[in-house]
């Protein structure tokens, strides 16, 4: 395997690990990057502290399930042949190599910064894989002066030399497969890359000035940055720039991909940052554009947004899962289905007049844009797990919603799904019908004023027709889990909200896990517990796991939080 692909697949392999709370108390890497690029380059990537992430990565949940004795159970279990298992030894072994490298260390211990340049069109046409790779910078600064040849030597290959490409002497490193690689070194700054110019013009960038440190969507992306890590520890920083790459779409001969750029257009950068805060990690990502130079389809989703999540109130602290999310625009989707196929849609709104007595836009119309569940606990039905849920979906047009809920009603009594049964629950009227016995195994529903439900068992639907429960507030218990903080941000999402509870996840599944597990025995001869066992671990180290997003006129601002479950430290060493 080529020696920059480890060093590739290391330098992402960070950001992953990065996850699980490695802690150093080596400084964060500077942009020291940007005085090297030039304004137009169209990504870069910065990752933070390797030396003290090859220290602390094998002690964590993560390292122990990556670990080659760990996936060697696994894969002995499900029948890996030996070949299978020195593939992946071969991989680790490079990663974990390069890390504990002395040379590396000297060399990547502080960071490592991955920039990509601008391709050239037409030899990207000719051969993508190539082009792209020879527009490859890796940056790293050291501590130690001229380390370049040894870890060159020690780590990438014993051929290694020196050559002049413009007046400045280059080291040369020739990697598998005929490969050759170029560095350079000076004042504690490392450089790597395919393609000689590409160092040369970065040396000259640097002695020019100005670039991509001067350039405004990387001035913002910095701010960005500046703003979500005040005093947390920072892992990753990354910026990407949307309208060069939408360029490179729009160049293209291939119609897919300039019909991608059409959908880029308006788009400007993309910046985010990972950065720990005690036993908890967030990853936030800042989507920057011009709104009115959007596509039509995506300003659709601006109007989508909501001022107010009207299904807080289900989300207890004994969910498992919820998703919420705010996206039935009907002009979107109205543009969205016709535009796919035309005649389709007047075929589909034929049909739905025939079964529901309104138009497909009248359906459109009708509800959204809020829709989602809950999962709130596993239960065992007697023949197999299954979880208790609660769907619901946005009613915008009440005598419509009415019109479909009773028609839907009609059309399940006329197929002999069940017989309908029926309960009177503070003014209004929960339907369902039983499929086995059970109350899991009930389809549910009731229609309010403001939603639709639908949920397997009546009783999951009472909570949310009593008089003291309150739609847009969320439960105490969970409010007291979450913290002010995730709180703050769950209440204030506008588009997407999710929130997991892995650990309490991993107590209410074990069963069904067991159970899966046996299928697979029975079914495939196929023993499953190793895999099970470490699935289970690493999901009990985080409590929670939260994802919410916020668009405005300007932007949309993302994030994904993991808390640390207590006791995660204990995890890792399981057996």
């Amino acid at each position: 395997m080529k020696k920059l692909l480890i060093l590739a697949l290391l330098l992402l392999g960070a950001a992953g690990a990065a996850f699980y709370f490695m802690r150093s108390s080596s400084p964060a890497a500077a942009d020291y990057y940007a005085d090297y690029l030039p304004e137009n380059t169209l990504a870069t990537a910065s990752f933070v502290d390797l030396q003290g992430l090859s220290e602390t990565f094998p002690a964590t949940s993560l390292g122990h399930f990556v670990a080659k004795p760990t996936v060697h159970r696994i894969l002995g279990e499900i029948g890996v042949p030996p070949q299978g298992l020195k593939e992946y030894d071969d991989v680790y072994g490079g990663l974990a190599g390069v890390m504990t490298n002395p040379a590396f260390r000297q060399v990547f211990g502080d960071d490592a910064v991955v920039a990509v340049l601008p391709p050239d069109v037409e030899l990207l046409r000719k051969d993508p894989e190539k082009e792209l790779k020879k527009s490859l910078l890796v940056f790293g600064t050291s501590s130690v002066a001229g380390p370049l040849d040894s870890f060159a030597r020690l780590v990438m290959s014993k051929n290694v030399g020196k050559e002049t490409v413009e007046g400045l002497e280059l080291t040369r490193i020739e990697v598998d497969d005929n490969d050759v690689v170029y560095g350079y070194a000076k004042k504690g700054v490392v450089i790597l890359s395919y393609a000689p110019a590409n160092i040369v013009r970065a040396m000259q960038q640097k002695e020019a000035g100005s670039g991509l440190r001067e350039f405004a969507f990387f001035t913002a992306a910095k701010g960005f940055w500046t703003k979500k890590a005040a005093t947390q520890r920072v892992y990753t920083r990354s910026y990407v720039n949307f309208t060069r790459i939408r360029s490179l779409f729009s160049e293209s001969m291939n119609p897919q991909e300039r019909e991608i750029g059409k959908y880029l257009q308006g788009f400007k950068s993309m910046s985010s940052v990972m950065v720990e805060d005690h036993d908890t990690l967030e990853m936030s990502t800042q989507l920057e554009y011009t709104f009115d130079e959007l596509h039509p389809w995506v300003r659709d989703q601006y109007k989508a947004v909501s001022k107010q999540n009207y299904s807080l109130g289900l989300l207890s602290n004994k969910s498992l899962v919820y998703y919420w999310v705010s996206l039935l625009n009907k002009d979107y989707l109205k543009n969205l289905l016709a535009a796919a196929n035309e005649g389709q849609y007047k075929q589909i709104d034929s049909q739905v007049r025939k079964e529901l007595g309104v138009s497909l836009d009248e359906c459109i119309a009708a509800v959204g844009p809020q829709l989602g569940l809950v999962v709130n606990d596993v239960v065992n039905t007697g023949l197999f797990p299954l979880p208790k849920a609660v769907f619901f979906l946005e009613v915008r047009d009440p005598a419509i919603a009415q019109k479909l809920f009773d028609t839907l009603r009609k059309r399940i009594a006329e197929r002999g799904f069940a017989t309908e049964q029926h309960e009177q629950v503070n003014g209004k009227t929960i339907y369902y019908w039983s499929i086995l016995p059970g109350e899991a195994t009930q389809l549910a529903l009731v229609l309010t004023d403001k939603m639709v439900y639908l949920a397997n068992g009546k009783a999951s639907l009472k909570l949310v027709l009593d008089p003291k429960y309150k739609q847009t507030e969320l439960p105490a218990g969970m409010a007291e889990t979450l913290g002010s903080d995730l709180v703050k941000s769950v209440k204030s999402s506008n588009y997407t909200t999710v929130v997991a509870r892995p650990a309490l996840l991993a107590t209410q599944v074990r069963e069904g896990i067991t159970w899966l597990a046996g299928m697979l025995e029975a079914t495939r001869g196929i023993t499953a517990e190793q895999l099970k066992k470490e699935i289970l671990s690493l999901m009990e180290s985080v409590d929670v796991v939260t994802a919410t997003s916020n668009i405005a006129r300007e932007h949309t601002v993302s994030s994904i939080v993991f808390q640390k479950a207590e006791a995660a430290d204990n995890t890792a060493g399981k057996e």
